[in-house]
């Protein structure tokens, strides 16, 4: 289940409609989407998949071994046999010889100082690491893809708020024309209307192709074909305000590279205890049934056959390796205090981060309440000014500031919009809340 929790309210946007006849693709759709075909998502799941399969009793060592061969020999040479204690003599050219073995052989460690035991542990624990990294890919691209769908909103949102430009510097150009036309305007304030309309459109452009890359990146994300054409909402939609103990306590309870460094911290005792292992002796059974059989024209002997079980227990412990395994203890000790120190470390980030990405949370809501009601006021303005433009009480400059305060204000308002979803949503990830 995913928990981006499209919420209440915060800014409604009355969009144009753009990209008719494109399929509209939600936040939801696109989250699905990149869960199902993200190829990182996928690597992390065929990744989990291998440690998944790995626990086994055969990859611990508690299984035995069972082995089958075969061979077939067969070999032409001379040979001469004087026997001492005989008068008999072998003297033979070309002698056939022909060998056939086969057998099956088990070998079972029965006893290694427990370390299957410890092995096992320890594949069992990588195999929960991989599960774990497998959800933490899935978050961060879910916390990806919501960022990159909310930059295409914010981006479509400045795209009409350009457009709402254009048309007023179209309007301020017309009355420029309009009283040049008649005498009552200079040739300074109907180019400078045009050179002002210039930027604007130049300005649109390019908050056009930056809606396309930004719209491609989104494509990339969900592992499609990068031209596929889509409509988004036009909507920022924002979460009741979240607390920060709740955050914090989530955080340290589910955040998934904290529990990462967590069981990577398990898997280094075990590795420190598989080492210490070594110090018992180890007993082995081994068993087989052989079967050979050997006709040769080079020996007194013309045909042997063997064919039976054999079986035995073999024990050993080594006594002296040059301080080998000692010196590999005394690391794995130091090992399994910077394993401890990474839990710390990791730990102490995450509450600085946690800290850090609050703040600015607070920062862009407490910023769309400031920017609310700017733009009211900034609109209001523009009304206004826009009346006394056309009856000649305020001058082109007068009218051109007015426009980008107007400009300044909805690019504010959009950009606190689109911060806060961003830290909101990064919030969720890091307290371990993003996907469930």
């Amino acid at each position: 289940m995913i928990t981006h929790r499209l919420l209440p309210l915060v800014l409604l946007v009355n969009m144009t409609l753009y990209g008719l006849g494109q399929a509209q693709l939600s936040m939801e759709e696109a989250v699905a989407t990149g869960l199902e075909k993200n190829y990182g998502v996928l690597i992390a799941k065929n990744q989990a998949a291998i440690a998944h399969n790995d626990v086994s009793p055969g990859r611990a060592g508690m299984l035995p071994r069972v082995d089958v061969s075969g061979a077939y020999e067969k070999s032409i040479t001379g040979s001469k046999v004087d026997v001492v204690t005989s008068t008999t003599e072998l003297n033979v050219n070309n002698a056939n010889t022909d060998l056939v073995t086969a057998g099956v052989t088990l070998e079972w460690t029965l006893f290694d100082g427990l370390n299957m035991f410890i092995t096992r542990d320890k594949l069992k624990k990588l195999d929960e690491m991989g599960a774990m990294a497998f959800r933490k890919a899935m978050e961060q691209t879910v916390a990806d893809i919501i960022a990159t769908y909310v930059d295409i909103v914010r981006q479509q949102m400045k795209v009409k708020v350009l457009n709402q430009l254009v048309a007023l510097s179209q309007f301020r150009l017309e009355i420029a024309t309009t009283k040049k036309n008649v005498g009552m305007g200079s040739d300074v304030e109907y180019l400078q209307a045009q050179v002002d309309l210039h930027g604007d459109e130049s300005a649109l452009f390019d908050e056009n192709t930056a809606l396309a890359n930004v719209k491609a990146s989104l494509n990339e994300l969900l592992s499609r074909d990068i031209t596929t054409e889509y409509t988004v909402t036009d909507t920022i939609t924002l979460l009741p305000v979240m607390d920060f103990p709740t955050l914090q306590q989530n955080t340290l309870a589910d955040n998934k590279d904290l529990l990462l460094t967590g069981m990577n911290k398990d898997v280094v005792t075990l590795e420190k205890k598989s080492l210490s292992a070594q110090r018992y002796p180890y007993i082995t059974f081994n068993a087989g049934y052989n079967y050979l059989r050997n006709e040769t024209e080079a020996s007194f002997i013309r045909y042997n056959r063997q064919l039976g079980p054999q079986f035995g227990i073999a024990a050993g412990i080594n006594l002296f390796d040059g301080f080998n395994l000692q010196r590999q203890i005394q690391n794995a000790r130091i090992e399994q205090l910077n394993a401890d120190l990474q839990v710390k470390q990791t730990q102490n980030q995450l509450e600085s981060e946690l800290v850090k990405l609050y703040n600015d949370y607070r920062n862009q809501l407490q910023q769309i309440d400031f920017e609310k009601k700017n733009i009211d006021l900034a609109q209001k303005n523009m009304d206004v000014a826009k009346e006394s433009y056309s009856v000649g009480a305020i001058s082109p400059v007068q009218l051109r500031q007015v426009q980008e305060n107007l400009v300044d204000a909805s690019y504010r308002l959009i950009d606190a919009l689109y911060g806060a979803k961003v830290k909101e949503t990064e919030l969720l990830r890091i307290s371990g809340q993003l996907v469930k």
